[in-house]
């Protein structure tokens, strides 16, 4: 999924911020905002709600926002500097009506009612352990809604047995470099509210 000239100029400015600070990693900016685009190619649609976890310099939802132009994003960053800078950079995109940042810690996002089973699209690069990342998502994501995971080479295994207890499908690998885990919420994640009302 291409980005268009003025655009990609434009992130590379704001993620050049963010290395410049060592909160993403050393190589060109151009590879990240490429891996970034991965996440769109394997997503199964484009989301209208999303939430990205573990939101740091910016990616990989500054890239998917600026991709996706019309969907909803929220970033949640625990790092108040992180943070300050993302509010920051996203007025500077003129994305304010479209792009909240939420700080505070991924897994209290979950205990959030305005947020329970509403996301299309749950992104993690760099959050931590898989199965942090799985539980952080499961009560975010609606029935049908998607988690897709940066597959780190040296990240810790990915915990299938996880899933299905967290109402997600098996998992999805795909095959292309880079890699990427993507599951989908099948049923409620326990504790989420009941679906179209029922008990």
């Amino acid at each position: 999924m291409p980005l268009n000239h003025a655009i990609r100029a434009q992130l590379k400015e704001v993620l050049g911020q963010a290395q410049e600070r060592g909160w993403i990693g050393g190589r060109p900016i151009d590879q990240h905002i490429d891996h970034a685009l991965g996440f769109a190619e394997v997503a199964s649609a484009v989301p209208s709600v999303a939430v990205d976890l573990g939101s740091g310099g910016g990616l990989p939802a500054f890239v998917l926002a600026a991709a996706w132009s019309r969907s909803q994003w929220t970033l949640v960053e625990s790092s108040l500097p992180k943070a300050a800078f993302l509010e920051l950079h996203r007025a500077n995109l003129g994305w304010s009506d479209r792009v909240a940042v939420f700080h505070g810690h991924a897994q209290s996002l979950g205990q959030n009612e305005d947020f329970r089973g509403r996301a299309d699209l749950v992104t993690a690069r760099s959050l931590g352990p898989f199965s942090l990342v799985i539980a952080t998502a499961a009560p975010l994501l609606r029935l049908g809604g998607e988690l897709i995971v940066s597959a780190s080479p040296d990240a810790t295994p990915w915990p299938f047995e996880s899933l299905a207890s967290l109402g997600m499908s098996p998992d999805r690998l795909t095959q292309t470099a880079p890699k990427f885990h993507r599951t989908t919420q099948l049923a409620p994640a326990p504790g989420s509210p009941p679906v179209d009302g029922q008990q």
